[in-house]
């Protein structure tokens, strides 16, 4: 089957090429996207190779490029237009977000993905890289089981960096593990006590579970007032009043009850 494609694509590829003979660079870019926009993904692929062994420091081409090599069924097409882009000095992370509009602008987000995994497997030098876009993308699909194992693997190389600390915990949360969640969010306040995110997201945690004047109550203000003092809004105010715990102009004051 796979001989079948490659057989079929090789083709396309040699009468694209005798049309490119007679066809101006600009001319093959109509074609290109008239193909893409009809979903005819193996012409498509065809015609955006023609344009890249014309001008192949072109970004944008090599997005769709890959992904319509990929949609073709051809596999290896991710891995070798990016050994090409590399070849031609195009920025890795240019051709990463290309990739990464063309497969969300057909609503295959897994293109991206697989596109990532592949590079990752075929070009071990680019692995944590990778591991960070993909760390991106699973953040990005809320995908929490993701999220906390590619943290982990990027945190084995900068255990202190809070970024990757944090998509861990959202993560751990959307996967319903409460307590390793706000334990990383504890984690991140031990290495930065004036972390806004982790003490709004652990506060506002502590303060859906409390009843007003209640110890929790205390632990969610505690949380809240250290993020209302560094960025004060109207929403933590109104949720600190709500737990008996007003912010004042000198810090917080607990209403009578």
């Amino acid at each position: 089957m796979r001989r079948l494609r490659t057989t079929i694509l090789s083709a396309l590829m040699a009468t694209a090429a005798v049309a490119s003979a007679v066809s101006p660079y600009p001319q093959l870019e109509l074609k290109a996207d008239r193909f893409f926009h009809q979903k005819e993904w193996a012409q498509a692929a065809a015609t955006y190779d023609l344009m890249l062994d014309e001008k192949p420091s072109v970004p944008a081409t090599y997005g769709r490029a890959i992904v319509c090599g990929a949609m073709a069924g051809d596999s290896d097409a991710g891995t070798r237009l990016f050994g090409k882009a590399l070849d031609n000095h195009v920025p890795f992370d240019s051709v990463f977000s290309r990739v990464r509009s063309a497969s969300f602008e057909l609503g295959r987000a897994d293109l991206y993905e697989h596109f990532l995994l592949g590079i990752k497997a075929k070009h071990p030098w680019m692995r944590r890289t990778a591991n960070a876009y993909l760390l991106r993308y699973y953040a990005f699909r809320r995908d929490g089981a993701n999220m906390v194992a590619y943290a982990d693997i990027m945190l084995q190389g900068s255990p202190d960096n809070i970024g990757f600390l944090s998509t861990k915990a959202a993560g751990q949360m959307l996967s319903g593990d409460t307590r390793g969640g706000l334990a990383t969010y504890d984690r991140i306040l031990a290495i930065d006590p004036r972390d806004y995110n982790a003490l709004l997201e652990t506060g506002n945690w502590h303060a859906l579970r409390a009843a007003p004047g209640s110890d929790e109550a205390v632990l969610a203000a505690e949380y809240l007032g250290r993020a209302y003092r560094i960025r004060p809004t109207p929403h933590v105010a109104a949720t600190l009043s709500r737990l008996g715990f007003p912010p004042g102009p000198t810090g917080l004051k607990k209403q009578s009850l």
